[in-house]
């Protein structure tokens, strides 16, 4: 590769040209691919020189740190874009998509990853053999819900599916034989709530994330302790999760204080 091997110099002007458009973390990100190509060239990096540093440095304290968050889609909402489904094969697909990432807390790509084959013959549970956060493959258990369970069973009879990717496009009425792509999931949960007659600014908030976010939201304010909120969705780091609750966490402490304040003044 004649790029190969890269100058501080070189990189630094990259990472300048880069910081006004992108985020810190994709910036980051590009970054350590330009490392991880010179490992595997077995040359030497050029990502440890000061100047390289400093621009990170410079770029970072430009940005603001705190990523942005999808809005959660909390049981309260969920249900409302499940109700507004319409009973077509699409609409049977869609229910058991959000209600099977709701239980799940997966990622868009766990989503489009899942094959039937990973489901137990009950529909209780289904295994999540590989995730963002598990690169190894070590893979957890996800448990369903019953509600989860019948959208599930009435989206694989409409569609008679018996093996192979579990949620999977439409086309002309047809079944296709490839899963759904992740940018599908996004635009499937807006349409949805468009069609739940949701307010445009949660239709804007919603993402492929929003499952994720909003379960992780619904177990803290449920009293779920945080080491059984990781398990569940499969989280490495008490930082992480911190992010995805901060809000619901903030809102809980909230409600408590003015209770008892209320108790008191009664």
């Amino acid at each position: 590769m004649s790029w190969l091997p890269a100058t501080p110099e070189g990189v630094t002007r990259f990472v300048d040209e880069e910081a006004p458009s992108k985020s810190i973390a994709t910036v980051k990100r590009r970054i350590s691919a330009i490392q991880f190509a010179h490992r595997m060239a077995d040359l030497p990096s050029p990502i440890g020189h000061s100047e390289v540093h400093l621009a990170i440095r410079r770029a970072a304290r430009a940005k603001r740190r705190r990523p942005h968050q999808a809005l959660g889609l909390t049981v309260e909402l969920l249900s409302k874009i499940v109700e507004a489904c319409p009973n077509t094969l699409a609409g049977l697909r869609d229910a058991a998509l959000f209600s099977v990432g709701y239980d799940t807390l997966c990622r868009s790509s766990e989503l489009v990853a899942m094959r039937i084959e990973h489901l137990s013959d009950e529909l209780s549970w289904i295994e999540v053999p590989r995730s963002k956060s598990d690169p190894y493959g070590d893979g957890r258990i996800a448990y369903l819900s019953r509600s989860s369970a019948t959208r599930l069973e009435a989206w694989l009879d409409g569609a008679g599916l018996h093996s192979g990717p579990l949620f999977r496009g439409l086309h002309t009425g047809s079944v296709s034989k490839v899963a759904l792509d992740t940018s599908s999931i996004r635009r499937r949960i807006k349409v949805a709530a468009k069609r739940a007659r949701l307010c445009q600014s949660v239709v804007n908030g919603l993402s492929g994330h929003s499952m994720r976010v909003g379960a992780a939201q619904d177990m803290m304010v449920g009293g779920c302790d945080t080491l059984g909120i990781m398990q569940a969705g499969g989280w490495r780091t008490h930082a992480v999760l911190a992010r995805y609750v901060e809000n619901a966490a903030a809102e809980r402490v909230h409600a408590a204080r003015w209770e008892r304040i209320n108790a008191t003044r009664a």
